[in-house]
């Protein structure tokens, strides 16, 4: 092999390794971020098995923990739902091995020796003598060792690292139902019942557990808004049908604290509709939005618009290719409703500019477009 094909190929590789280790997201990464941040949300979408085999609320520190055995993971959140706690399995226990990256490039089943060489030296635990910790600004993270063999991680956030991401944690949760209002019939601890707030208006029916409305219920708002579905720990979670009277708005889909995240197909009085995804009230990730009558936008999602790969569809055609904010911008493929007249080139902020590659009921060209006005041939 000569210089240059090795040069091409150590290329590759280096860049092969790069995407790789960028698409790794080491656990210390998420810790005190909130419950249903982009990463926490992608991470559990990772799983096998995405709704966790046991959750809980630990009534007397009001922390909620998941526990996900398949995977080899537990994690715990504060009374704010930011993730205070991580921690990591192998197999031997009650949970399979966790099998995706380890804090410091470590490995299961290395020894204390061997972890040192990644961490550098570590604390001993004073409780624990089978425990060693490696302590930074923002995490703890302490090594467990049976039989001198790494088996368990747990990784604690700090009071800084908290502190640093409120700001998210606040934003990222709705309105909970706190049960502060007056109780109407039934049980309002762990039971059906139905509690009205002091507006008079405000009123939740359904099941309740660990004193908030968790479970299967309703929800009317001072402002006629309706809400039946899923309910979490006093947060709209899980799955449910909200309708705004209004904005006169439908929302079906998936909730996160309050908040649409998952899939969900959102309706408008003015006939348009989005039916994709969603990370904190917000579409992220892929869908379609509907913007009329046989006109309608499929593809990549970000900030409330089109962004990334997608296809644009109307009366008049499709425009299929990348698209920013809104706009086709980038190499894109237009294509008239009759598939009569194609053209392939460069597109800025949804004008055509550059060369574009043109054909028209077979025949071929090359031309010069600028600020969508056709400018010129190219002769070859």
């Amino acid at each position: 092999m000569n210089y240059s094909k090795r040069l091409f190929y150590t290329f590759l590789s280096l860049l092969f390794i790069s995407i790789n280790l960028c698409s790794a997201q080491s656990p210390t990464r998420l810790i005190a971020q909130p419950y249903n941040s982009l990463e926490l949300t992608n991470l559990r979408a990772s799983f096998d098995t995405i709704n966790p085999v046991r959750e809980a609320m630990i009534s007397a520190t009001r922390i909620y923990q998941e526990e996900y055995m398949a995977e080899g993971i537990s994690m715990q959140y504060n009374r704010d739902f930011a993730l205070i706690r991580i921690s990591l399995y192998d197999s031997g226990y009650t949970y399979k091995a966790y099998k995706q990256e380890l804090p410091k490039n470590t490995k299961w089943g290395m020894t204390l020796d061997q972890v040192q060489k990644r961490t550098g030296l570590l604390d001993i635990d004073e409780v624990n003598i089978y425990v060693r910790r490696y302590v930074t600004e923002d995490y703890v993270t302490d090594f467990y060792f049976t039989d001198r063999k790494l088996d368990h991680i747990k990784i604690t956030a700090t009071i800084v690292s908290l502190e640093n991401n409120l700001a998210n944690v606040v934003k990222s949760s709705g309105a909970r139902l706190l049960p502060d209002g007056k109780p109407r019939e039934g049980n309002v601890v762990d039971g059906f019942g139905t509690m009205t707030w002091a507006d008079g208006a405000s009123m939740y029916k359904g099941q309740w557990s660990y004193g908030l409305p968790h479970g299967v219920g309703q929800y009317v708002d001072t402002f006629g808004n309706k809400y039946e579905g899923e309910f979490k720990l006093g947060f709209i979670w899980g799955k449910g049908k909200f309708f705004s009277e209004a904005y006169n708005s439908s929302y079906t889909g998936q909730y996160v604290m309050s908040k649409k995240h998952g899939k969900g197909l959102i309706i408008y009085d003015n006939g348009m509709a989005y039916d994709g995804d969603w990370v904190q009230d917000i579409m992220e990730g892929s869908g379609t939005y509907f913007l009329g009558k046989n006109y309608f936008y499929t593809g990549q999602m970000s900030k409330n618009s089109f962004n990334g790969e997608g296809t644009l569809t109307s009366r008049d055609g499709v425009i299929a290719g990348p698209f920013k904010e809104g706009k086709p911008h980038g190499v894109c493929t237009q294509t008239s409703a009759d598939a009569s007249l194609k053209l392939i080139g460069n597109f800025t902020n949804g004008k055509k500019n550059g060369t574009f590659e043109v054909e028209s009921s077979g025949a071929k060209r090359t031309t010069q477009y600028q600020n969508d006005v056709e400018v010129g041939l190219i002769k070859k």
